[in-house]
């Protein structure tokens, strides 16, 4: 018997991906939030079907709506429809309490747990050893040996070995000599974007170890902000674009001893449409002014680093074009920008993001204006530039490892 509850719609705020699979197309449905076990797969036609369920139609309703008369097939769609709900991928009351009790579980950690191990690095201790020695081993350490005091470094999915190992490594070989004890991580914040900075007291985990938030720089930089910090442990909960810096460093620099400040960067898409600066915002500016005070008071020697991509262009990011016809007009395009961050030009670079209206779509705008505005270097250096031409899906990002002195 067919019950009289209502059918939850599916959840918003899911990324959707479009699969084809042996000539059958298929929708990904992808929880970046973390909040079910595991990604899951089903038919167009299912997908199709759920998105056009009426709100507030019941169970009971769904023969008469869409003219179902076979009991077989209007039974899959039932069984097939609570088999999502139970997943917790429709927004019901059973996710919404599902939801509240892994965020209050979450909450009470002193730590972040690390999400990517297994899918993005190697897990297995042995074998993240030997994927991080090949790693720093992919570019020449004695050509970028050098002391910068801030870089910009991907936070591209680090299976992609071929493109990207020796931009990374290349970064990191530029702090070898560099005299720090905190590092400050800007990272791009891809899911929730709830403040120009997103703050966290857990300390960061990887498989190699614990990476400790500096909690006094907090409090004394929250209080020279005049206590406008603002905290979001669920936006760093699902974030990949510091953990990946979190664990290329533990191994890096694992003979220094040096605390962490990790920052999760919002977007800066008002500015954009405003065509303003950040910097004349009073509340950045505060922020970023009260930042640069609490490490001058607390005598920190920092090394900072901006967590970010450049580009994304073509099917995938909702282009009309594949991106492999665009790809050499990209270099020129990416050339603009990282011109005016060697040359430290915050206001050229953000400029150039608003006369393009960001056509190119650039992971990092926020982390690297942020940077170029906290710290006092005068010149930079390109050490290498890449991309990713993701055929499958005529799609590309392209990325940079840049050392400022």
């Amino acid at each position: 018997m067919i019950n009289n509850e209502i059918i939850p719609q599916i959840r918003f705020d899911l990324e959707l991906i479009s699969i084809e699979n042996e000539g059958h197309q298929f929708i990904l449905l992808s929880d970046k939030q973390q909040y079910t076990s595991s990604d899951i797969m089903i038919s167009v036609e299912l997908y199709d079907f759920l998105i056009n369920i009426p709100f507030s139609t019941r169970y009971s309703d769904l023969a008469s709506i869409f003219g179902i008369e076979n009991n077989e097939i209007l039974q899959l769609i039932i069984e097939n429809i609570k088999f999502l709900d139970e997943a917790g991928f429709l927004e019901s009351k059973k996710f919404y309490e599902k939801r509240n009790q892994i965020e209050k579980e979450y909450l009470e950690l002193k730590e972040r747990p690390y999400l990517f191990a297994g899918k993005s690095y190697p897990y297995e201790i042995n074998e993240l050893n030997d994927f991080m020695k090949k790693l720093f081993s992919s570019s020449d350490f004695e050509k970028y040996r050098s002391n910068a005091k801030a870089l910009i470094i991907p936070h591209i999915d680090l299976k992609l070995i071929d493109e990207s190992h020796f931009v990374y490594s290349s970064a990191y070989h530029s702090a070898y000599d560099t005299d720090f004890d905190l590092l400050v991580i800007l990272g791009t914040a891809h899911y929730y974007s709830s403040d120009y900075f997103m703050l966290t007291y857990k300390n960061y985990t990887s498989p190699l170890g614990v990476s400790k938030t500096d909690i006094e720089l907090l409090n004394l930089w929250n209080a020279e902000s005049g206590n406008i910090l603002h905290f979001n442990e669920f936006a760093h909960k699902i974030e990949h674009s510091i953990e990946f810096q979190i664990l290329l460093s533990q191994y890096y620099f694992k003979d220094k001893n040096y605390t962490v400040l990790p920052i999760l960067v919002g977007s800066f898409h008002d500015f954009i449409l405003k065509n303003e600066f950040p910097e004349n915002n009073e509340k950045f500016s505060t922020l970023i002014n009260s930042l640069n005070i609490a490490i001058k008071k607390i005598g920190k020697k920092p090394l900072f680093i901006s967590s970010v991509d450049f580009a994304h262009i073509g099917r995938k990011f909702d282009d009309n074009f594949d991106a492999e016809s665009y790809l050499e007009q990209l270099k020129i395009d990416d050339k603009n920008l990282i011109d005016s961050i060697i040359n430290y030009d915050k206001n050229k670079f953000f400029q150039y993001i608003i006369d393009t209206k960001d056509k190119n779509k650039i992971c990092g705008t926020s982390p690297i204006y942020s940077m170029l505005a906290l710290n006092g270097v005068y010149k930079g250096k390109l050490l290498n530039y890449s991309q990713w031409n993701d055929i499958a899906t005529k799609s590309a990002v392209s990325f940079a490892s840049i050392a400022l002195y």
